[in-house]
């Protein structure tokens, strides 16, 4: 039989693909390495090599958005940097382990921790758990968790009629419980575009660091920040439930805990957290308007419609995925950055309500202008 060289193209693709790979490391060591030196580099290097592991891959049809074979352990890999720098302090710096978590008592950090581990068994196997019974473990974790800790559910917040029930420490348990099950569920349901929801971490994160100075948030910030490189870069590495869930649960304790004490109003919590909540409430709604079930997924989030605009220009790449996330992370949890950094009003004003109120309109009219991207199931929903 005659020898059929392999078509010009497809040998070409095989010479680009790798060369390709190569920039991108280099551009993700490179701005690693410009924000935050030879940690950034060790990390983001690490990180790396766990995206490659066998474990924890997702096929390109599982995401919306994502047409790349991807490793779901970003999570983990978060997770380990948090242990790791948690050791390190303790062992270096001679603080005890209430030092680095600050604030918040021990007990929040093991509800973390749980909440965590229940999205990674997902990441590792596929439908190991039932949606309902990952629903029911969070009420029965973060239940318990208030129930023993009431001094992180806020007494009042200000909205005529709510602060009345909140006033009742059953209906305010249930309330807070239910706001906080809901709020893991919106960051999970938010992580469908490279760097939206590591965005969002990474401001919330440096913001209640540059309030408390408490080391773990330092932590926290640095470990989403060099995520945020490596997915916007790569757009093989996704944060997974046990990232989603993991960081939902941080920041949904933390932020509670902040409110409850007086250090943040609850207009700024909703100004900076305002895109996860609402697009969780808009899918909600959009569903149970449709006659369908309030937790089925789809592919009708902002983030899905935007890409869906923004891929006709550029294609459908990682370039156009990592806009879709930087423009939403940016025009939310970033825009509050900017009034915060600009000392636009204190941190415990109810001012920060006029902001979400831009947000909302933003959001809305993002929406509808951007279109109905397309309607099918997605492997990553709300629960």
């Amino acid at each position: 039989m005659p020898h059929n060289p392999p078509r010009r193209g497809v040998a070409k693709a095989r010479e680009v693909m790798p060369a390709k790979g190569l920039i991108k490391l280099v551009l993700m060591l490179l701005f690693a390495g410009i924000s935050f030196g030879v940690a950034g580099i060790v990390c983001i290097t690490v990180m790396h090599l766990l995206s490659l592991v066998s474990i924890g891959q997702d096929s390109a049809s599982s995401h919306g958005i994502s047409i790349l074979e991807s490793s779901r352990l970003g999570g983990l890999s978060i997770f380990l940097i948090v242990i790791f720098y948690t050791a390190a302090l303790i062992v270096f710096m001679d603080l005890t382990l209430s030092d680095v978590v600050g604030g918040p008592r021990f007990n929040a950090g093991i509800v973390i921790v749980m909440c965590s581990f229940l999205g990674l068994a997902e990441d590792i196997k596929n439908d190991f758990l039932t949606p309902m019974l990952r629903l029911g473990l969070k009420f029965l974790i973060l239940g318990a968790f208030f129930w023993s800790s009431p001094g992180f559910m806020p007494e009042e917040l200000g909205i005529f009629g709510l602060d009345r029930l909140l006033a009742i420490p059953v209906l305010a348990w249930i309330l807070t419980t239910i706001f906080c099950v809901g709020f893991i569920n919106a960051i999970n349901m938010a992580d469908g575009a490279n760097g939206l929801v590591s965005g969002i971490g990474a401001v919330t994160f440096f913001i209640f660091f540059t309030e408390y100075a408490g080391p773990l948030s330092a932590i926290l910030m640095f470990a989403c920040s060099i995520f945020l490189i490596l997915n916007v870069v790569s757009g093989r590495f996704f944060l997974g439930d046990m990232g989603s869930y993991g960081i939902g649960a941080t920041i949904a304790i933390l932020g509670l805990y902040a409110v409850a004490q007086g250090k943040m109003s609850p207009a700024f919590m909703s100004a900076l957290l305002a895109y996860p909540c609402l697009d969780f409430l808009t899918s909600l709604t959009r569903r149970l308007l449709q006659g369908r079930s309030p937790f089925s997924p789809d592919n009708d989030h902002l983030h899905n419609r935007l890409h869906f605009q923004i891929k006709k220009i550029l294609g459908g790449g990682v370039l156009s995925n990592s806009i879709t996330g930087l423009l939403i992370s940016g025009g939310s949890a970033g825009l509050v950055l900017i009034a915060y950094i600009g000392q636009w009003w204190p941190i415990t004003s109810d001012n920060w309500f006029w902001l979400f109120i831009v947000e909302c309109v933003l959001y809305l009219g993002a929406f509808k202008l951007s279109g109905r991207s397309k309607f099918a199931p997605q492997h990553s929903g709300p629960l």
